[in-house]
């Protein structure tokens, strides 16, 4: 993103109640107007295919006086309301060590490497209903914190967050957040290294939340205010309807490779939610791989599929139901097909994009495709796939 305004300051001073210093630093004001046309596939109302998003951001930085530095950042979402879209301080400690908050940004922990397979612009699974399986619900929660230490050169590091609440609003200072569930993750990463014509990564992360109450700790205690049921396996549920069965967990594995204009990656991911509800999921494990052409700064495409496989804690939730996906029968309920029963529903994606950058101005478009039993229940076959496709033209300063 061009910055075509850059405000120095030279001296921002505060007198403070227990001390007096002059803080010094350097403000950036970024922004970005896009335009897109979307287009679904004919089972669902599109309606008006031209949109706009509106994006500005604020951002500043400084020298710590013993080594490292601070820098800031806040992005406005231009809708009609204005609100504020994301917001996050990092402290840089020489180098090696880091700490951020981050509320909304999404770029630390776990979060950060859901899904690092290259893509010329969006995932394979964006402008889709159903998403592919990931990491980085902890890390992703506004008022995270990181703590990061990477090592120079090959960049062996590991990362830890921790949200005390995974709630879904902002907080001001002084401010106190609502009820929720706390969680932290770790990525280690063996080797992370980039120069101008190779690059490669290869890394581990995960992620544990821990909720207030869930089944196997309300068999220990007792405690009315949560009633809960655990009369059996996949039956414990809160009064409202919520609930955990035990600690809600997932691990994942990743590797990039970039070799001159070519760049390769895969990942593969495994998610047990600890839903104790009948029609619930026991566990979420997906594989995604894909390649990218990168030409410079200008040009770039990509293509990926990924393959999403959800196993249900009761085979026969929806019924005996059977359908076809890439010419293989498959269940949607009870069904036991070939002996192996009907409690796994398979989702496929497939999709590619491109990019043209011309300096501030940008042109970029992708097609994505989800199969099998995403975008709904009904969806039973390749015939029925649901695709988004979008042109993006985008203007930045």
């Amino acid at each position: 993103m061009n910055k075509l305004k850059n405000i120095g300051i030279s001296a921002l001073a505060g007198t403070l109640v227990s001390l007096s210093a002059a803080q010094a630093g350097g403000i950036t004001v970024t922004g970005n107007w896009e335009i897109s046309y979307t287009n679904l596939n004919h089972s669902k109302v599109t309606g008006n295919k031209i949109g706009v998003n509106k994006n500005m951001g604020f951002g500043a930085s400084g020298d710590i006086s013993d080594g490292g530095g601070v820098t800031w950042g806040t992005t406005l979402g231009m809708s009609d309301a204005m609100g504020l879209s994301s917001a996050s301080m990092n402290i840089n400690m020489g180098g090696i060590a880091t700490l951020a908050y981050d509320s909304g940004t999404g770029g630390y922990g776990a979060n950060s490497v859901d899904n690092i397979v290259p893509t010329a612009w969006e995932e394979i699974d964006y402008g889709l209903s159903t998403g592919i399986t990931d990491l980085g619900a902890v890390s992703a929660s506004k008022g995270a914190v990181t703590f990061k230490v990477k090592t120079p050169v090959a960049g062996t590091g590991l990362s830890i967050s921790y949200a005390s609440r995974m709630s879904a609003g902002h907080n001001s200072d002084g401010a106190t957040g609502g009820d929720g569930i706390k969680g932290v993750d770790m990525t280690l990463d063996f080797v992370d290294y980039n120069s101008p014509h190779f690059g490669a990564r290869w890394g581990m992360s995960a992620e544990y939340m821990i909720p207030e109450v869930t089944c196997s700790g309300q068999r220990k205690i007792d405690n009315p205010e949560h009633m809960f049921s655990c009369a059996g396996a996949g039956q414990a549920v809160n009064v409202d309807g919520s609930g955990h069965k035990g600690n809600p967990y997932g691990g994942s594995m990743f590797m990039k490779l970039a070799l001159g204009p070519l760049h390769l990656g895969t990942q593969a991911t495994f998610k047990d939610p600890m839903d104790p509800t009948r029609g619930g999921f026991k566990n979420k494990r997906a594989i995604i791989a894909g390649a990218a052409l990168v030409f410079g700064d200008k040009v770039s495409i990509s293509y990926g599929e990924a393959w999403d496989r959800y196993k249900y804690n009761n085979a026969a939730r929806g019924g005996d139901v059977a359908g076809f996906f890439d010419g293989q029968q498959s269940s949607a309920g009870g069904a036991d097909i070939n002996g192996k029963g009907g409690e796994y529903e398979m989702i496929k994606y497939q999709g590619w994009s491109a990019a043209l950058n011309l300096g501030p101005v940008a042109i970029k478009g992708t097609k994505n495709t989800v199969g099998g039993w995403g975008e709904g229940s009904s969806n039973t076959g390749e015939g029925l796939d649901k695709s988004h496709s979008e042109i993006n033209l985008s203007i930045a300063f």
